[in-house]
């Protein structure tokens, strides 16, 4: 069994490096199975950003997208699976202070048999 999931966060950067932008926990006994992860800087360009899986001061980057330009969505390439407990992290490097970060997903969350 399953249910759709389509959430986003948007967040103002503080210009610290890394900047963290995350959606989560998944909730116990569930796993997401997340089909499109998109990230944004709104405002300005950045130098890096790096989406992954986090829990608390643990980070496993999967995907990586170097310099980046303001207003322009980029995607993770692969299906991404993240785990109970676990969170969908995007890290972005070089933002400037007042920056309108975001963090899209849009895929299901699958009870554990």
């Amino acid at each position: 069994m399953y249910q759709p999931l389509d959430d986003s966060k948007r967040v103002k950067s503080g210009g610290a490096a890394p900047e963290v932008v995350e959606l989560g926990p998944v909730p116990e006994g569930l796993i997401w199975e997340l089909f499109h992860v998109a990230v944004e800087d709104e405002t300005t360009a950045f130098t890096k950003v790096r989406v992954g899986i986090g829990q608390a001061n643990d980070f496993r980057p999967l995907e990586e997208q170097d310099p980046g330009v303001a207003a322009e969505l980029y995607t993770a390439h692969d299906t991404i699976m993240v785990p109970e407990g676990k969170f969908l992290r995007a890290e972005f490097t070089g933002t400037t202070s007042g920056d309108k970060l975001a963090l899209y997903m849009n895929g299901r969350s699958v009870r554990k048999e």
